[in-house]
């Protein structure tokens, strides 16, 4: 997907209703335009996001845009700090993390919020992460980093520890922010010093760039014992999607989370506070999945899902040979490489150890396909973990079928270690009760929903085909 790029006097070009957009330098890889442009048409607003490649004069664009009447704005690098130099108001949050990232249209120019805080916090609790008593280790202390301390003591963390290269810039936010809260919760340790953090579970947030280009290296800490202490990483870079940091969080036990979620949760809050919307759960997760095609440049790979007997294998062959794409098939790769059945596997290994294969399987594949359809075994959404990758590996479709329909196309069938010595109503009865627990787990993950039960494998090939070629259209 191609981001336009836009002086700011050229916007126009493109016709809307009314526009948004977003100042900074560079800015032609930027996202934002995936997140904004897809919920104004989700939510039928005849609104357009812009681009615009500010190099100079920042308080005449900001001039210019309120005079043009643009709705409202995101400021990214290097303008968070400079831009509040242009506004009417700012916000208080902003004012005290001393960085804004969004412009509110109001009387007489435009008022700044940072929405970057909000953003994180609203994104570990879809996580399932509370920062209500927690103890925390931040990894860098630049400008991303005051926001962070902002939210943690915002949300009630407990303890936090700022380890950074440059002492006096950890000691500058940890003294901000005490005074701010009224506390000593916030402790500045030179990045020689962090052996002095006691041990524990922590939730530790790199801060820092580290790992935003291709041979950075380690991060700000290379002892991989220190990485024991982290329960949850948090990167809050998310391209590459697993940083060098996020991968000793997870080699040492940890949770590893990157920065995509941040940036979805504080584009849907500018979103809101520009137009006076709450923008509705279903519409997250579908902007979430945009975002995760376009970062991880999946848009035209096809993953397939369902419970056994769902037709993903021969619905999988036929997409590939409609579109000439390549095709693969989880359970035969895994096969292949066991050197024993599906059953055998669980049988012998458990299926513990299959869905771990599994999900390494999933992350030696993200990032390398292209034009490719992959059909999964049933059980792979079960794991939270897997639900994840899956979106981050292509557009996915959940084939769906009733429980008669489902007990007619697999009993008497082979290879299903789950229904194995299974028959009549005790095969019917397990497949209505392993399906009642997995059709929440598989809609939540999909992209689209195609109940197969009245129709054959070629139409729901024609179904798959047709829903792509409106997804391409939708995202040129």
């Amino acid at each position: 997907m191609e981001i336009m790029n836009f002086a700011v006097d050229g916007y126009k070009d493109i016709d809307a209703g009314e526009y948004l957009g977003i100042f900074g330098n560079p800015i032609k890889h930027t996202m934002s335009p995936v997140i904004h442009d897809t919920i104004s048409r989700q939510l039928g607003k005849d609104m357009r996001y812009i681009p615009f490649h500010i190099t100079e004069n920042l308080g005449e664009a900001v001039d210019m845009a309120y005079r043009d009447g643009i709705v409202g704005l995101n400021i990214t690098v290097p303008y968070k700090q400079q831009v509040m130099e242009h506004l009417v108001d700012i916000d208080e949050a902003a004012r005290v993390i001393g960085a804004v990232n969004t412009l509110v249209r109001c009387e007489d120019g435009y008022k700044g919020y940072n929405t970057d805080m909000y953003g994180l916090a609203k994104f570990l609790v879809s996580e399932g992460v509370k920062l209500d008593g927690a103890r925390v280790i931040m990894l860098g202390a630049g400008g991303a980093a005051r926001a962070v301390a902002y939210m943690c003591l915002k949300y009630g963390a407990d303890r936090v520890y700022i380890v950074n290269r440059t002492f006096e810039n950890a000691k500058k936010i940890a003294d901000d922010m005490n005074k701010v809260f009224d506390c000593d919760k916030i402790i500045p340790l030179c990045v020689e010093d962090y052996y002095v953090i006691p041990n524990g579970r922590y939730i530790m947030i790199q801060c820092t760039s580290v790992g935003l280009h291709e041979g950075d290296g380690l991060p700000l800490i290379s002892d991989e014992a220190f990485y024991d202490k982290a329960e949850i990483g948090v990167d809050l870079i998310y391209n590459p999607a697993k940083t060098p940091f996020l991968k000793l969080v997870e080699e040492n036990g940890g949770k590893a989370i990157n920065g995509l979620g941040m940036l979805l949760h504080q584009g849907v809050k500018a979103y809101e506070l520009w137009n006076g919307v709450e923008v509705p759960d279903w519409l997250v997760k579908r902007v979430y999945r945009a975002l995760c095609r376009v970062a991880y440049d999946n848009t035209d790979n096809i993953v397939l899902i369902g419970y056994m007997g769902s037709g993903k294998s021969t619905v999988g062959r036929l997409l590939s040979l409609g579109y000439g794409y390549d095709f693969i098939d989880t359970d035969e790769i895994i096969e292949k490489r066991e050197g024993m059945s599906t059953t055998d596997i669980f049988a012998k290994k458990g299926e513990a150890y299959f869905r771990q294969v599994e999900t390494e399987l999933l992350y030696e594949l993200k990032g390398k396909l292209k034009n490719t359809v992959v059909a999964t075994g049933g059980g792979m959404p079960v794991k939270e973990e897997n639900r994840q990758l899956l979106k981050e590996i292509g557009r996915v479709f959940y084939l769906k079928a009733s429980y008669d329909t489902t007990y007619q196309r697999v009993a008497g069938g082979t290879g299903r270690p789950l229904l194995a010595n299974l028959e009549g109503n005790s095969l019917y009865n397990k497949i209505k009760e392993m399906t009642a627990v997995r059709t929440p787990i598989y809609t939540e993950v999909a992209d689209e929903v195609i109940d197969t039960t009245e129709i054959d494998e070629y139409e729901v090939h024609k179904l798959i085909a047709a829903t792509m070629s409106s997804y391409a259209e939708d995202v040129e």
